[in-house]
């Protein structure tokens, strides 16, 4: 959704409300892209504090399904957050940049909701997406979830190039 910011600039010390839906229809997690499952309309308000000064604040609460690190099912994690932009409209688009100010969610006076939030969100991800805290992961050459008491896997063998390390392991066990 995109909103034409000349009625936020119009008046200094006002602020607009908007109540937007995203169209974003995926997040994007370590380079890939998810869906998203369920998603609310964006409370977004926009705060002309004078002198061409916006101040962008924004609430997201959505449900994305992400898979587990540790054995890729399906998890549902819901990102529900606030953010809060300010970006100096006096300055070119070249100066903003200049000054380190990531505003490629406006174009001109038009602001892309989308991308305001896309930028907060990478920031807002979790570090790791696990479907429980006890979560074993996969399972050595099958690459599936292990059951507790139901592996039919034989015990794989001790690597015959690590048994000089075991051997070092073993003697300085030994040795307390």
């Amino acid at each position: 959704m995109q909103i034409h910011l000349s009625d936020a600039l119009s008046k200094a010390e006002q602020t607009k409300s908007y109540t937007v839906s995203l169209e974003m229809e995926h997040v994007t997690y370590y380079g890939r892209q998810y869906p998203i499952i369920e998603k609310k309309p964006v409370e977004l308000s926009i705060h002309h504090k004078g002198n061409k000064q916006l101040v962008f604040t924004f609430e997201v609460s959505l449900i994305a399904e992400i898979p587990c690190d540790r054995c890729v099912a399906p998890v549902t994690v819901p990102l529900n957050f606030t953010g809060e932009v300010e970006v100096d409209m006096s300055l070119t688009a070249e100066e903003r940049i200049a000054n380190m100010d990531e505003t490629a969610f406006i174009n001109g006076y038009t602001l892309d909701v989308d991308k305001l939030v896309e930028g907060e969100m990478f920031v807002q991800m979790p570090m790791k997406v696990l479907c429980s805290d006890d979560c074993k992961g996969l399972k050595g050459k099958k690459g599936t979830t292990p059951e507790p008491g139901t592996c039919d896997c034989e015990e794989a063998g001790l690597d015959p190039r690590m048994a000089v390390i075991r051997d070092i392991f073993q003697k300085a066990n030994q040795g307390k």
